[in-house]
């Protein structure tokens, strides 16, 4: 027993150094494998550093490209800006116009180039473009017209200046205007319902515009629209007409003309008094320098009143109604003028009105009628001794005093779109006794606007 656990000893010791032997001579290549095992990759060197000169070059060339591209920033938004500045200015530039293309039929036309009476025809009655530019303080409006009557004219020519500080909405306007009077001259011809104006407004208004310095303003419901105007019509270019009428825009006398229109508007009822007082000079010859002759003027004081009222409401399931009213008197009293006495058979009083009613029928159509009269030399205004067969202008006054008309016009209206309307329409006057005509008018207008 004892022999046996000192042989196992022995195994033992044996055991224990041959395995401390075996680990002395495999340790330090175990040892140097596992280290070559698990230490990490080896990193490659890295790049030597810039030199200080190259750094400064790379940053200068940064700052430049910085400095272009917010150059280039700065151009766009400014050029952004003058595009906003365009934009909104033409904005304030509008402009409008419009044609209308007629065909008349006249009951009493007769053919032939001397007599100027064949009215069976095409033409045109209006081309209207105008431009209205508008700000704060100013304003600017220029309109021309092209038709057949009197070719290529000017009709408005406006600078105004506007105060916008007051609740009166003041502008004062110098150029050439419509007169501020009555509603029917004011009324774009755009507008009218029928193709011609009432023959009151020609005859009285032969040129419903004029030059001169024109105030308007309004405040609630008031509207007020004054002008100092030259007095003198340019209506006609034909310088042998005789109407009185061809001034062509001069003002031939110092004396200038007051006109003014006061109203009030409540939207649904409109309404106004006008009136115009002045001195004008006609004459039957073109007052032009190249062709001046005294003798050939007659000096006139006119005084014109007028009163004028409309009425808007709607009919249940029809449309829109208007009803409008105007009335029109005027006088004109002959005055001294050089060598040329005044004489009382060239006074005149005359008088006219109309009344027109517009019915919409729905949408796209309407009607219209319209009744107006216009006398002008009303009875009593020429003394008897003017009709004695030794008085010069008694022919003259017979034929004046038989001018009285009496018009019905009855017309259809038409709407394609909001921009084009077609108008029929049917004129019958009726003369004063004794001068009966025939004379009916057919006419059929197509308009279109912009």
């Amino acid at each position: 027993m004892k022999t046996k656990i000192q042989q196992l000893g022995v195994l033992a010791v044996a055991f224990l150094t041959n395995s401390a032997a075996w680990a002395a001579e495999a340790g330090p290549a175990a040892v140097q494998k596992a280290s070559e095992d698990s230490a990490p990759e080896a990193v490659p060197p890295a790049a030597p550093a810039p030199a200080s000169s190259d750094v400064m070059a790379m940053s200068q060339s940064v700052d430049e490209r910085l400095t272009e591209i917010e150059s280039k920033a700065k151009k766009a938004e400014e050029t952004v800006e003058a595009l906003e500045h365009s934009v909104a200015g033409l904005k304030k530039l509008k402009f409008s116009g419009y044609v209308q293309g007629c065909y008349e039929w006249h009951q009493d036309a007769v053919d032939g180039w001397e007599n100027y009476k064949h009215q069976n025809r095409f033409y045109v009655r209006h081309g209207y473009l105008g431009a209205r530019y508008q700000e704060k303080y100013g304003e600017f409006f220029f309109q021309i017209d092209g038709n057949n009557s009197d070719g290529l004219v000017l009709k408005d020519a406006e600078a105004s200046l506007i105060e916008p500080w007051t609740p009166l909405n003041i502008k004062l306007t110098i150029g050439q205007f419509k007169l501020p009077f009555g509603y029917e001259i004011g009324q774009s011809d755009a507008d009218r319902e029928m193709p011609k104006r009432a023959a009151v407004i020609t005859g009285i208004f032969p040129g419903d515009r004029d030059r001169g310095l024109r105030l308007q303003a309004s405040y609630d419901i008031l509207r007020l629209s004054a002008a100092l105007v030259n007095g003198a019509s340019f209506g006609h270019k034909d310088p042998t007409d005789k109407n009185g009428i061809v001034q062509n825009g001069y003002a031939p006398n110092g004396y200038k003309t007051v006109v003014g229109r006061l109203g009030a508007d409540l939207d649904y009822l409109v309404g106004g008094i006008s009136g115009m007082w002045g001195r004008t000079l006609e004459t039957g010859k073109n007052p032009g320098k190249d062709n001046y002759d005294y003798t050939t003027y007659t000096y006139f004081e006119q005084v014109r009143l007028g009163a004028d009222i409309q009425g808007y409401l709607d009919v249940p399931y029809v449309g829109g109604l208007a009803i409008k009213g105007e009335v029109i008197w005027a006088r004109k009293k002959n005055l001294d003028y050089n060598d040329l006495k005044a004489s009382s058979c060239r006074d005149s009083r005359s008088f006219g009105w109309i009344v027109t009613l517009a019915q919409n029928v729905g949408q796209y159509a309407g009607v219209a009628i319209r009744l107006d009269q216009y006398d002008p030399l009303l009875s009593g205004t020429v003394p008897e001794s003017c009709y004695a067969a030794d008085a010069k202008p008694s022919a003259e006054i017979v034929a004046r005093e038989k001018d009285k008309v009496t018009r019905l016009g009855v017309a259809g209206l038409f709407h394609a779109s909001a921009n084009t309307k077609f108008i029929l329409s049917y004129e019958h006057p009726w003369e004063q006794s004794g001068a009966k005509k025939s004379n009916d008018i057919l006419t059929a207008q197509l308009q279109a606007r912009f």
